[in-house]
């Protein structure tokens, strides 16, 4: 079932007009750079055969039956400390402040600029016309294919989207899915925010698949998600690039405290 929720984010929705990034309903998104076309070749038959290969074990004395015990013990400890951890990394996720995350609120526009290739997280057009995504994008706030719009849940917990092509994780594959203004959305489309331990790259983790995370490689491609935690290659920094709020946060602000000893 679909889960239900509120589409703006805390504060109710953002006064003013629409941004302008979303003024493009017909927007042709560029093609992918180079394009490999496999056709024809010779056709593969591959047969399985059916012959069965018997393998006897030698019969196991007391030790191998106490080995046996202790590797399953030890394989159901380490299922209970993973499942502690990742109960620990949520309660924090969803409490994390920091001057990074406050630039996800309903309403800014931004712009995900992949730690491991230097480039903003972008749309392309597909040889067969389905959009894709790539980390080769330019960091240039006029590039409409790169900028995505934030709809803030609460918990650092959001939406992104482009001209409502919405950013998800299907089945282990980083892609998107278009939902058209007032379909309901369900958890397939939500992302729980964090940061890097120095609070300086922002992750993004799927709330429908738990512990897969948005990755881009150097040379710019998609990493697999099935294949990605909070490793670098998940480190995105954030531009703000428009925000119908007066006076947004743009970077860390750091207060140095002096202490005067009076005499």
């Amino acid at each position: 079932m679909a889960e239900k929720g509120p589409m703006g984010g805390a504060g109710g929705p953002p006064p003013g007009p629409p941004p302008p990034y979303q003024a493009y309903p017909n927007a042709t998104y560029p093609a992918v750079g180079t394009t490999v076309v496999v056709t024809g070749g010779p056709k593969t038959t591959v047969v399985h055969t059916s012959q069965q290969r018997v393998v006897h074990k030698p019969a196991g004395g007391f030790f191998s039956s106490v080995m046996k015990e202790v590797n399953s013990v030890g394989k159901q400890l380490g299922k209970e400390i993973d499942y502690l951890g990742n109960k620990i990394n949520e309660a924090v996720d969803t409490s994390r402040t920091a001057p990074l995350l406050s630039l996800f609120q309903t309403g800014n526009v931004v712009q995900l600029v992949s730690r491991s290739s230097g480039k903003a997280l972008e749309i392309l057009a597909g040889p067969d016309g389905r959009l894709v995504l790539d980390g080769k994008g330019p960091v240039d706030p006029n590039a409409f294919n790169t900028v995505w719009t934030v709809i803030n849940e609460g918990n650092n917990q959001v939406r992104l989207h482009n001209n409502y092509n919405y950013l998800t994780i299907s089945s282990g594959h980083t892609m998107l899915i278009h939902m058209p203004p007032g379909e309901i959305h369900g958890v397939e489309t939500k992302w729980q925010l964090t940061t890097n331990l120095e609070a300086r790259f922002v992750m993004l983790e799927s709330l429908k698949e738990r512990g897969r995370y948005v990755g881009i490689l150097p040379s710019g491609e998609l990493k697999p998600a099935l294949a990605c935690s909070r490793e670098n290659d998940a480190h995105f920094g954030v531009q703000l690039v428009y925000s119908p709020y007066p006076h947004p946060p743009t970077s860390t602000t750091v207060t140095t405290v002096h202490t005067v000893h009076k005499k």
